[in-house]
């Protein structure tokens, strides 16, 4: 509906908001703008961890925006339930509606974003460069459009061509950090070591505890050090489904809040492969 009333905002921008009206003593004024749209979508909203006033107020405004069957859309760096500092029936609320991990893009996809991004700038981009930043960029959508910013300007900069040698020259300095990285073959190699089992048991289909979970912390790491999606992680680990390396990511979690010996392993190897 082109009339309809949306609002973005991300969650720094909610507490600003937040903070702004209690100095102004305008909170009237605030309730009145938030509770009266049609869709609210709020980005980051860990950022309201331990921040009262803030999520008392959030919470006044799911409830309205609820009862008034409109809708919310919420983006988080966790699950809900794994949110530290905030107020619990704010994630029993999150918890009403549907959860979707959304992981990097495949390559594929990514190759349509760097496209797509092109053309809207009105640029014709070989699809060799495409391809090349879409292989070398793999955590999100921001960090692809910053590097084809890069090859763009250097290329303008320069009075060169777009060319896949200007590329690889704009982004040097991204690949010379992506070539740091850490890598899925050196987490299955240090934690087979560590837990004194052959990196062939990382891909083996075997299910003995001796081996899973040594298996499940090497997912886990390299879901926390690399830019690789579920799926990607998935198949470096003898082509397991993404829902196996996400159950794996689970348990790892939810042992190290319990089990200190597992937490402090989990810690050392995390330093190993960090150098």
């Amino acid at each position: 509906r082109p009339q309809a009333r949306i609002r973005y905002s991300h969650a720094e921008q909610y507490v600003t908001d937040v903070v702004r009206a209690y100095q102004q003593k305008s909170f009237d004024e605030f309730k009145r703008y938030y509770h009266s749209l049609d869709l609210l979508l709020i980005d980051d909203i860990q950022f309201f961890s331990n921040k009262g006033r803030t999520q008392e107020e959030f919470f006044y405004a799911f409830n309205a925006l609820v009862e008034a069957h409109k809708q919310i859309v919420i983006t988080c760096d966790t699950y809900p339930k794994e949110i530290a500092g905030m107020e619990e029936r704010l994630i029993s609320r999150f918890g009403w509606g549907l959860t979707v991990a959304i992981e990097p893009p495949e390559l594929e996809m990514r190759v349509a974003i760097v496209l797509k991004k092109a053309e809207a700038d009105s640029i014709e981009l070989p699809e060799d460069i495409a391809f090349f930043i879409a292989k070398h960029i793999r955590s999100n959508v921001r960090e692809l459009e910053g590097a084809l910013k890069k090859v763009l300007a250097f290329s303008r900069f320069n009075g060169r061509e777009l060319s896949l040698d200007l590329a690889k020259e704009a982004l040097r300095d991204i690949l010379n950090v992506a070539s740091r990285q850490v890598s899925v073959e050196g987490i299955q190699k240090t934690v087979a070591e560590y837990f004194k089992i052959k990196v062939s048991d990382m891909h083996s289909k075997k299910r003995s505890r001796n081996l899973a979970r040594p298996r499940q912390v090497a997912m886990a790491l390299a879901k926390d050090l690399t830019q690789m999606s579920l799926p990607e992680i998935g198949e470096a680990f003898g082509n397991r489904d993404h829902t196996t390396v996400l159950h794996a990511c689970r348990t790892i979690a939810s042992l190290r809040k319990q089990d200190t010996g597992l937490n402090r392993d989990y810690l050392i190897l995390e330093q190993v492969l960090k150098g």
